[in-house]
């Protein structure tokens, strides 16, 4: 498919003017909230305007339960560091051991909830139903393959060091709190091991002192998320969702479609409670998507053209995303006169991985600095604060990658 300019252009106001929309009607959308439906509802419709086909899907969660785990690990490994510190004074054979168990439930928490974005501890959490929103553009014949693009409709807590500081505070506090916990464990576990010496004897004296400076760290996390601030999401991630919308008003725009590649777009609500709308998509519909060869292509956070990357290696470098739907994205990047380099790991993920955890063959394309700016994670991340070039270059990977599919598929 191909576009006119002043196809592109009315394009890309649609989308500056949608992103607006939304920001000022749709604010508060953190998962599973009911601004988050009302934001769904509205894509719903937006996208019954270019499509043949809507489908909007409830799933339940627990909103709080990803990011929540924050706070409590940083409550128990202070009741950690005291109680064993306490031992200096109050010889009791007991916390040494307490110390080790909270300091492993923390490192349980951290490994199953943000490394590996499983639902650990999040039965602790009230429950709240979010929306997927699907959409699709038939082909001419039937449809020997499916290409789906998305973004996710809700937004994210602020993340108070990304607003002060970004990578000065968010390094410190971040792998402070990490390196001071697995050091910890280690510490109780020979402490344990060697019988609970005297801790105001010789090196055990100094070790004891420095666990109770690692308290720093864990206070600074409890004010890692800042609850009463939910951003408005304009570039995480309103930018993919209306890229994504674009592509198929695009093709109704022009009276497009392909002979045989069905285009879909997915919307997927509660992305920033870790992936939970991806992997309920995914869940439901991996055996009858991949019926026929299918990809899936999430778009993230499309600010900065210079940082344009795909998301190979996804899930903080826990999930590794298809390389074919990769090498796709590189091709079609190259058609359109950009080198998409391979995003480095970073903590956090894209909804690819969530995909490609449930079977789908997915890769993502991203436009993030993370080394982050403020418009990530932070009350600017709004209408005003966007970058419409990346945006526009984006909407032409992704068609240029839809022309290469359908000519040949993955391969």
């Amino acid at each position: 498919m191909k576009t006119s300019t002043e196809l592109r252009k009315d394009t890309l106001s649609y989308i500056k003017d949608g992103i607006a929309y939304v920001c000022k009607n749709f604010k508060n959308r953190s998962p599973g909230s009911e601004s988050e439906k009302k934001a769904q509802e509205y894509f719903a419709k937006e996208l019954a305007n270019y499509a043949d086909e809507v489908k909007s899907e409830t799933f339940t969660l627990h909103p709080k339960g990803f990011m929540g785990f924050i706070p409590i690990v940083s409550v128990l490994m202070i009741i950690s560091v005291v109680l064993f510190f306490v031992q200096k004074y109050v010889q009791n054979p007991v916390f040494p051991y307490i110390s080790a168990v909270l300091t492993l439930i923390s490192i349980a928490m951290f490994l199953f909830e943000f490394l590996f974005y499983r639902e650990f501890i999040d039965f602790l959490f009230p429950k709240a139903e979010s929306v997927n929103v699907y959409a699709v553009r038939k082909a001419k014949n039937e449809p020997k393959r499916r290409i789906i693009f998305g973004g996710h409709a809700d937004a994210a807590h602020e993340w108070t060091y990304s607003l002060h500081g970004q990578i000065k505070t968010l390094l410190p506090v971040m792998g402070g709190g990490i390196l001071s916990t697995f050091g910890l464990m280690f510490v109780f576990l020979i402490y344990i091991i060697k019988g609970t010496p005297d801790l105001n004897a010789g090196a055990w004296n100094v070790i004891s002192w420095l666990s109770l400076v690692t308290i720093v760290f864990y206070i600074a996390l409890m004010f890692f998320i800042n609850w009463r601030v939910i951003v408005d999401g304009a570039n995480d991630n309103l930018s993919a969702c209306f890229v994504s919308i674009g592509i198929l008003r695009e093709m109704a725009k022009n009276d497009f479609r392909y002979d045989d590649t069905e285009v879909g777009v997915i919307i997927t609500g509660s992305e920033e409670a870790g992936l939970r709308g991806a992997l309920a998509f995914g869940k439901k519909h991996a055996k009858e998507l991949n019926e026929i060869e299918t990809i899936i292509i999430p778009l993230e956070t499309l600010r900065e053209t210079k940082h344009l990357a795909i998301y190979a290696l996804d899930q903080t470098g826990t999930v590794r995303n298809d390389k074919k739907v990769g090498e796709l994205l590189r091709r079609a990047g190259k058609n359109v006169g950009i080198d998409l380099p391979y995003a480095d790991i970073y903590p956090g993920s894209t909804d690819a991985a969530g995909f490609t955890r449930t079977g789908i063959k997915s890769c993502g394309l991203g436009g993030v600095d993370h080394n982050p700016r403020t418009y990530y994670h932070t009350r600017h991340d709004t209408y005003i604060n966007i970058g419409l070039d990346c945006m526009e270059k984006t909407l032409e990977i992704c068609i240029e990658a839809a022309n290469i599919f359908d000519k040949e598929g993955l391969g």
